[in-house]
Parts: structure tokens; C-alpha cells; sequence
């Protein structure tokens, strides 16, 4: 009977350590804090902190937070084609004023975009020379 009293404690336990874990990697990703996080996980900053410095915990929060990026990336692709609607309605605004900073808004974000996709394209190059060369490994020198 004291086994099984002492398994259900160590079980309860394990649970109430995966929702922490789950509260805290919830709050990491989107952006709290270790004190605020802690704070929503019911443990201490200094909890956290140790619960960061493992690899695999760490790793979870980091996906965790690529997923919120991308899903707000998504909404956000989905609105630029509203903002865009809008900067082209202003283009033909009856105030010159307004026209030509719709016109300068425009101009700046289409070579902000282009950088943007230009060092993507480079980066995309550099990865693919590096993957071919480490593929190969030297293979073709013998």
C-alpha cells in the first residue's frame, strides 16, 4: 500500500512538471521574460534559467517560437496585400502631399524587399555550395 501511495506521489509529481514545462515553454516563446514566465508556471526565475540551460528544453522553446513566427508571418502575407491596396488608393489622393509619400512608402519597401530577397537568394547559394562540397567530402580526390 506505501508503494503504491508513493508511486501516485512520484506520478503527480511528473505531471506537475510537464504543465510547468508546458506554461513555461508557452511564455518563452512568445516573448516573456524568465521572472514573468516563472511567475505564470507558479516556479522561480532561477527555475527557468536552469530549465533553459538544458539542450532538449531550450530546443523545444526555440521551435516553439519558430512556429508563433511563422503563423504571424502568415496573417501578416495574408494583410500585405491589403496595405498594398491602400498605398496604390493613396497614390491617387488628391493631396500631392499624400501621393507622394504613399509614393515614397512604396519605393522604400520594394528596396527594403528586394535586399531582402537578394540576401536570401545569396544565402540560399552559399548553403547549396557548402552542402555540395561537405556531400562530396573530398570523395573525387583519391
Amino acid at each position: 500500500m506505501l508503494r503504491c501511495l508513493k508511486s501516485s506521489a512520484g506520478s503527480e509529481a511528473v505531471e506537475r512538471r510537464h504543465h510547468q514545462d508546458e506554461v513555461l515553454v508557452e511564455a518563452l516563446a512568445e516573448g516573456l521574460n524568465y521572472a514573468a514566465a516563472g511567475e505564470l508556471a507558479h516556479v522561480s526565475a532561477r527555475t527557468v534559467r536552469r530549465r533553459m540551460a538544458d539542450c532538449g528544453f531550450a530546443t523545444v522553446v526555440s521551435q516553439r517560437r519558430s512556429q508563433r513566427a511563422g503563423e504571424v508571418t502568415g496573417v501578416l502575407v495574408g494583410l500585405a496585400r491589403r496595405a498594398v491596396a491602400t498605398l496604390e488608393d493613396c497614390l491617387d489622393a488628391e493631396r500631392p502631399a499624400d501621393r507622394i509619400r504613399a509614393a515614397q512608402v512604396v519605393l522604400s519597401e520594394l528596396h527594403r524587399f528586394r535586399d531582402q530577397f537578394d540576401l536570401e537568394e545569396r544565402l540560399r547559394q552559399v548553403e547549396e555550395a557548402v552542402d555540395g562540397g561537405s556531400v562530396n567530402g573530398g570523395a573525387g580526390d583519391e
